[in-house]
């Protein structure tokens, strides 16, 4: 059986036809070099090398060689992508999302109704979610403003909408109906690292605001131990309890975003359990 490394040798070596710097590029000794290739030699019983002392160059069938490892090369690598590809098509689920909560909002459903597949999930902006759902990195994804794709279906989900959360004793905190972001604009924040498309939002609307960008695994802590205001959303609220905080909705059109799913058209077979279930 023909050995693939070999293969890979032979194409680097075939580079510059010197096996010192072929063996240096590959981190190998020039001896081990040197028998891999007479090792091909034998494998295929015909001389694939022109011998001359102190020089080793590849003779006319050599050159053809190469150009066939080539090709049994990129066989083996499609080879094996595919592999994985099936193997991950059926254990694995891949998630692509324009925010967070799409996935706090169906994370416990999805793990309920896949409960054999080992779910990921990546926030990423809207562009490179629906070319990354095209090439069959995603399985679905979550976006924020409707699809058009003769090759994808898009349906609405939900909608989220952001609150200012406040100490009781902020200057704010009697207020009810909600405020503006002008009015809030110059404040500071803790908010959450990688929140997506929330990240533009607030940066667009609050432009003197300091924003205190912390990990999640840390946010709540602070957020407890300190005055400084931070953002929920109707999707997070009902999971956290902050006796001495309170939420105030947001009024401003640019603080509800509203959620699509979009997925390709000959996956909705073997999605119809989720859809049924999330979509309104």
């Amino acid at each position: 059986m023909i050995n693939i490394d070999f293969l890979k040798y032979l194409i680097e070596y075939s580079k510059t036809e010197n096996l010192t710097k072929a063996s240096r590029i590959l981190h190998i000794s020039q001896s081990a070099l040197t028998r891999a290739m007479q090792k091909l030699e034998e494998y295929i019983e015909v001389p694939i090398f022109e011998r001359r002392r102190n020089k080793l160059t590849l003779n006319t069938t050599g050159k053809e060689f190469v150009k066939n490892a080539q090709l049994v090369i990129d066989a083996e690598k499609n080879l094996k992508e595919k592999t994985v590809a099936f193997y991950n098509q059926m254990t694995n689920i891949s998630i692509g999302t324009v925010a967070p909560g799409p996935m706090i909002k169906y994370g416990n459903l999805l793990y309920s109704i896949l409960p054999n597949k080992t779910i990921f999930s990546k926030i990423e902006n809207q562009e490179n979610l629906i070319e990354n759902l095209l090439n069959g990195t995603y399985d679905f994804i979550f976006v924020s403003s409707p699809v058009e794709n003769e090759l994808l279906n898009c349906e609405y989900v939900f909608s989220e909408s952001l609150y200012i959360t406040i100490p009781k004793t902020h200057f704010l905190a009697g207020i009810k109906d909600g405020v503006h972001f002008s009015e809030i604009d110059g404040q500071s924040f803790l908010v959450s690292n990688n929140l997506g498309i929330w990240d533009q939002i607030v940066t667009k609307n609050l432009p003197k605001s300091k924003m205190f960008t912390q990990l999640k695994s840390n946010l709540e802590e602070l957020i407890n131990s300190s005055t400084i205001p931070n953002f929920s959303t109707n999707t997070t609220i009902p999971l956290r309890s902050r006796i001495n905080r309170v939420n105030i909705p947001i009024l401003d059109d640019d603080a509800t975003v509203k959620f699509y799913i979009v997925y390709k058209k000959q996956n909705k077979q073997k999605l119809k359990n989720l859809l049924k279930m999330i979509i309104d």
